[in-house]
């Protein structure tokens, strides 16, 4: 570690000069808010004046007021409903030209450009928008609240709560996830094997459930390989808030008629996003949270727990599931006494189905085809917002 830079009057000392190179060291991005980029119409974004942006050592912007379409695509001409894009400043290397933006699905950098001349700045998720007003409280089309024909009041564009950058944003990686507000991102779309152990928050694909032998231990363990958790009830509720109820007759509103046979894959309902961006909160299958809680009746189980009285079970319940070895037992009261909650119903659960639905039946070691999950996890903040003025008067601080 060493000083790099001095307040010396005379210049001759070589730590006093400010260069490209010395500034681009300087790797955090300057920006007047956490939040600088944001999605300003259903298929634009909008970069906020007064960014201070280091590009690969050897070009230092600083922004204006910009925005970005698919135009700003590297490959394509139109953004497509279920997908990740990555937003990145580019420098061509000639001195009398200003900063490129570029959009592109590639997570590492866009086509045409490499790692030494893009960065990386920021991202969003193309998918299902509900009509809300400022107060997320859902419209219809003649921006009524809760107005007559609300439910289908839905499009695709830019989902505005998945935007991030690298000042807000979740601790996870943040592809197919938005921003629930008091400092919690959750996934958009229900779990899915990400082929790694983890799991994954993606569009059209079946949600991993009990088929795949997996019950709520086998789910947390999988979100922490992810980096994220299970959300609590609190947390449901205001992510599936705008949601509209199930149906017992028809798939309308969500994955939820009685006659339906199978979970299906996620996001093939339109209407089934709720005001922040969640989609199939309500109907396919239910999500386990991360709360327990003790069952009410006393029942006996001869092959697990006989008498209606404390002790450990006869033989452990708790190593079912997708990985099966010795995890311990369970000194419970009767047999089944511990029970995890789940929300939101399931694929045939019908006008049950809805965004404060709950269900207090299951033990957490329950390995049920029709209950699954999604991700929560904490943002994080990597910037300190400032002015590019004190920026600089405290780079003239030495």
């Amino acid at each position: 570690m060493s000083r790099l830079l001095v307040d010396d009057v005379t210049k001759t000392d070589a730590r006093a000069l400010l260069n490209v190179n010395k500034m681009a060291t300087i790797s955090d991005i300057v920006a007047p808010s956490n939040e600088y980029i944001y999605a300003s119409g259903a298929n634009e974004l909008t970069v906020v004046e007064g960014c201070v942006i280091a590009v690969g050592g050897a070009g230092i912007f600083k922004t204006a007021n910009t925005i970005l379409t698919a135009a700003n695509l590297d490959a394509g001409s139109a953004f497509a409903v279920g997908k990740d894009y990555y937003v990145y400043i580019c420098d061509s290397r000639i001195d009398s030209a200003d900063e490129k933006y570029v959009i592109s699905l590639n997570s590492t950098y866009p086509t045409g450009w490499n790692a030494t001349n893009s960065r990386k700045i920021g991202g969003f998720h193309y998918g299902r928008c509900r009509k809300v007003d400022s107060n997320l409280q859902p419209l219809n089309g003649s921006s009524v609240i809760f107005g007559t024909g609300w439910e289908s009041a839905v499009s695709n564009g830019i989902v505005p709560r998945s935007v991030w950058t690298l000042g807000h944003r979740p601790k996870c990686s943040p592809e197919g996830m938005v921003y629930l507000g008091g400092g919690t991102w959750v996934d958009i779309y229900l779990n899915s094997d990400d082929g790694a152990k983890g799991l994954k928050s993606e569009y059209g694909c079946a949600p991993m459930t009990g088929t795949e032998s997996m019950n709520w231990y086998n789910f947390v363990e999988r979100l922490a390989k992810s980096g994220k958790r299970l959300p609590n009830y609190a947390e449901f509720c205001a992510y599936a808030f705008g949601s509209p109820a199930g149906l017992d007759n028809a798939n309308t509103n969500a994955w939820s008629a009685t006659s339906n046979t199978g979970r299906g894959v996620t996001g093939s309902v339109v209407n089934a996003v709720s005001s922040v961006g969640v989609v199939d909160a309500v109907g396919r299958v239910w999500e386990w949270l991360d709360e327990l809680i003790t069952r009410a009746e006393h029942a006996t189980n001869a092959d697990y727990h006989a008498s209606v009285a404390w002790g450990w079970d006869k033989k452990s319940p708790l190593n079912t599931g997708e990985k099966s070895y010795d995890v311990g037992n369970i000194y419970q009261y009767y047999a089944y006494s511990l029970a995890a909650l789940v929300a939101g119903g399931r694929w045939s659960n019908g006008a049950n189905c809805g965004a404060r639905a709950v269900n207090c039946n299951n033990y957490p070691w329950n390995v049920n085809t029709n209950i699954g999950a999604r991700g929560a996890c904490d943002l994080v903040r990597t910037l300190q917002a400032q002015s590019s003025t004190e920026y600089w008067q405290g780079l003239r601080k030495g």
